[in-house]
């Protein structure tokens, strides 16, 4: 009888640990992906590389899932080329910090807080702010992507003239022009950079820049 109850606990505290360690990781493993899909579209969508504009918009595209950002995208693409041709201005991402807020395993859904570095380059100028963005997930085949991002309040790090860049003619702007990046990214433009605001920001146009005022606004 004590050996029948001795295999009897044997089996079942064999079968909770063996359960409990099957979950448990393959919960660690759902969230590691998550994350590492957050933190991957935060960097994708963040950074131009004026070398390469088509890799960079692939980079995008492979990021994201959901009519939202793909409008997006498609909206603002010939924006950004047409900017990084002009200025010749990149965009680089790194990731500071990164969690997850929210998963569901069941409905494949999450949230993420990642915090950026993005640093705005032209060959003579650039600035670097850090940028959090809020990352909605959705997991695509076996890749978590972004549905949606939504930036939050940024600050500038640094900024300055690139090293080795030759001396800036004395009249020119010392602010590195933005290249934009699809709606929702995250990434504003560098203050006094002269890149547009997105219609329906409400922000004025830079001094100096001939954009019309606002209607319903007097001109200066």
């Amino acid at each position: 009888m004590l050996a029948v109850v001795a295999l009897a606990a044997a089996v079942w505290f064999g079968y909770g640990w063996g359960r409990a360690l099957l979950v448990d990781r393959s919960a660690a493993e759902a969230r590691d992906a998550a994350l590492s899909g957050a933190m991957q579209a935060a960097v994708n969508l963040n950074s131009v590389d004026a070398n390469d504009v088509d890799l960079s918009i692939e980079n995008m595209r492979s990021s994201i899932t959901g009519d939202a950002l793909r409008n997006d995208l498609a909206a603002t693409e010939e924006d950004i080329r047409a900017r990084v041709a002009e200025t010749g201005t990149s965009m680089s991402a790194e990731v500071l910090f990164g969690t997850l807020t929210e998963l569901n395993t069941d409905d494949d859904l999450g949230k993420a807080l990642v915090v950026l570095a993005v640093r705005t380059q032209t060959p003579e100028y650039f600035v670097t702010n850090k940028v959090p963005v809020l990352v909605s997930l959705r997991k695509d085949g076996d890749v978590w992507k972004a549905e949606t991002i939504e930036p939050l309040a940024s600050v500038e790090m640094e900024s300055g003239p690139v090293p080795g860049a030759p001396a800036p003619d004395p009249g020119a702007q010392p602010a590195p022009d933005g290249a934009p990046a699809p709606e929702g990214s995250g990434a504003p433009a560098p203050e006094g950079s002269g890149a547009p605001a997105p219609e329906g920001s409400g922000a004025p146009a830079p001094e100096g820049s001939g954009a019309p005022a606002p209607e319903g606004e007097a001109g200066p």
